[in-house]
């Protein structure tokens, strides 16, 4: 067996010698044994996410095709004590998806069928492994729209946003993830499996289970199936990229659209001077762009052509009395793709550019934006770090990604960007935020739940994990900083 790097042993799991011949025997009796996988060099790929958590090797990848195979795996190792890490496609930021026990991993991506689009009632119902573009485009072909859309959405799948609350830049006018769910198929840490909701606009029976399973990061159980409601697709769309010398005046064009124009645009987004650098320099493309030191994404859609034409001039003339400069106006697809590209390639290209990043998703009042960033300035000279804020001006959500630039040595780099996470935090709840808007806790953020949330709430949290999870199998080593 190969030694794996991991956390410390403790009494709830201690370090496995390897999973018995016996074990294993079983578990390819459950599934196909080409779909039940142990060799060292093929696991690799599945000790780690894209967050900058240290990889854990499984003892065991398993790639079930439904809920019953889930069920009976869950079974067993319930049985024999071993842990269990549910698995997407990966594309986590805060090593969810990251073995830290070892143990079986259960990856869903063979689990990639989108089982209906319902164009009577509104709804599709998918498997956990479908990628969200992928059932975006399928409700698309009969003009229904699934809005939710992570800025990873060509490479996340649909399971991992349910079971991180995804949110991304439509949220603004359309919510996040758990907005759309109606019904969830999911197999508890017992084995049994149940079937909550369905294609249902309202619901009030009982205690509401897609709602407890919704952003549980796979610890309270592991999703098979779910069904999302869905909205006609909007036939226009117009985006304007609006420079602005501060963030402050975009903050206000947010508040002057919904407050004075009575208009909820569907993105409202915010890139600095830096991010836009960066992803030119990777992506070796210029933007016919002025020197804003922000620059504002707004976009606008409906079913209407002459509607949406208005709103987009009425945010233009906005924008220039609030003292931006000449918007950026895209109003095909392609340019629309290219002023995309770059918003969604800023996480990426800053990995590109910088030897070691680390992705933190802070969300506080919208009003609250403007004197965050301030303070993300301040924390930047003060460190001497280098700091790269964007994202969703419309909910209030900031990523900010520190990064470390080759000069400085890692470990120095490291102790630093603690003390600066650290400071950012008691800002943002000081002024009513949290800790994550989209990414949840995962294993990086466990030992800042405690600074958002209260005692008795953390508690709560437990006592709902040990009334469902009562080994602890499920996903160990998450979200509680200690358990």
């Amino acid at each position: 067996m190969v030694k794996k790097p991991g956390p410390e042993p403790t009494d709830l799991f201690p370090p496995l010698a390897g999973l018995s011949p016996g074990f294993i025997s079983r578990l390819k009796e459950l599934c196909a044994p080409d779909r039940v996988i142990t060799d060292p060099e093929k696991l690799i790929d599945y000790g780690h996410d894209e967050s900058p958590e240290t990889p854990h090797l499984p003892d065991v990848l398993i790639k079930p095709l439904n809920a019953e195979e889930i069920a009976g795996i869950i079974k067993l190792a319930r049985e024999e004590m071993v842990p269990v890490t549910p698995r997407g496609l990966g594309t986590g930021l805060a090593g969810g998806a990251v073995p830290s026990y070892g143990g079986i991993v259960i990856s869903t991506e063979l689990m990639n069928r989108i089982i209906q689009v319902d164009t009577e009632n509104l709804m599709v119902r998918t498997q956990p492994g479908v990628i969200t573009a992928h059932l975006q485009n399928a409700c698309q072909e009969h003009h229904l729209y699934y809005p939710v859309d992570p800025a990873s959405l060509e490479e996340c799948s649909i399971g991992g946003n349910v079971a991180t609350n995804a949110g991304g830049a439509r949220a603004f006018k359309y919510g996040v993830t758990g907005d759309y769910v109606t019904g969830i198929q999911a197999v508890l840490a017992d084995g049994s499996i149940i079937n909550y909701g369905g294609k249902l606009r309202k619901n009030a029976t009982g205690y509401d289970l897609n709602h407890i399973l919704i952003g549980s990061e796979g610890t309270l159980g592991i999703i098979t199936e779910t069904t999302f409601r869905l909205v006609p697709y909007p036939r226009y769309q117009i985006d304007l990229l609006i420079p602005f010398h501060s963030l402050a005046q975009g903050v206000e064009l947010v508040l002057g659209l919904t407050r004075e124009k009575r208009l909820v645009p569907a993105v409202v987004e915010f890139i600095e001077q830096k991010g836009i650098a960066a992803c030119c320099q990777v992506l070796n493309e210029t933007l016919p762009i002025g020197d804003g030191a922000v620059h504002v994404l707004v976009e606008l859609e409906g079913q209407d052509q002459e509607e949406v034409l208005d709103d987009a001039i009425a945010v233009a003339r906005l924008g220039q009395e609030l003292g931006a400069s000449e918007p950026v106006i895209a109003d095909n697809p392609a340019s629309q793709a290219r002023l995309w590209k770059t918003r969604r390639s800023i996480a990426k290209t800053l990995k590109q550019l910088y030897p070691q990043v680390i992705a933190e998703d802070i969300v506080v009042p919208l009003a609250f934006i403007p004197e965050t960033v301030q303070f993300l300035s301040e924390l930047e000279k003060r460190f001497n770090v280098v700091i790269v804020p964007f994202g969703h001006i419309g909910d209030g959500n900031i990523h900010v990604d520190l990064c470390r630039t080759t000069a400085t040595e890692k470990e120095k780099w490291e102790k630093t960007a603690v003390r600066v996470v650290d400071e950012l935090i008691d800002f943002v709840v000081r002024v009513g935020g949290q800790i994550t808007a989209e990414h949840g806790i995962g294993s990086l953020k466990r030992r800042l739940l405690k600074k958002g949330l209260t005692e008795n709430e953390i508690a709560l949290m437990a006592k709902i994990k040990k009334a469902l999870d009562p080994d602890s199998i499920l996903n160990p080593g998450k979200i509680f900083p200690e358990m």
